[in-house]
């Protein structure tokens, strides 16, 4: 899947959390360059979007917490892929199966080459 959105088949959206998240080990590690590389791999280019953390996200992130009961991180990625009808959510964690109309595909039960 991967290789496909770096080839420009297919169009990857993320939430601007997606960065926060990245970033915590080269940071605690004071890592520059890798600090460096992840700031410019979660930024928008021709196949991935970067959508930022909205009010809009945000009501439908506590929305999902009241329904799904997941941590507010999870809601803001599942808001973010639901508000952007994405087709296809990847996660390793099956909770996000959890939330209604999110159309989850865990990696784990991809096939890789």
């Amino acid at each position: 899947m991967f290789q496909s959105i770096d080839r420009g088949n297919l169009n990857a959206v993320t939430s601007e959390l997606s960065l926060a998240e990245a970033l915590v080990k080269p940071c605690q590690n004071q890592d520059l360059v890798q600090q460096t590389t992840y700031k410019q791999l979660i930024s928008n280019s021709q196949n991935l979007t970067v959508i930022p953390v909205s009010r809009q996200v945000l009501i439908e992130a506590a929305q999902l917490r009241a329904s799904a009961n997941i941590k507010l991180p999870d809601a803001i990625h599942a808001a973010t892929a639901l508000l952007d009808r994405c087709s296809t959510f990847l996660s390793n964690d099956r909770r996000f199966q959890s939330v209604p109309s999110l159309p989850v595909v865990l990696l784990s039960q991809t096939n890789s080459p």
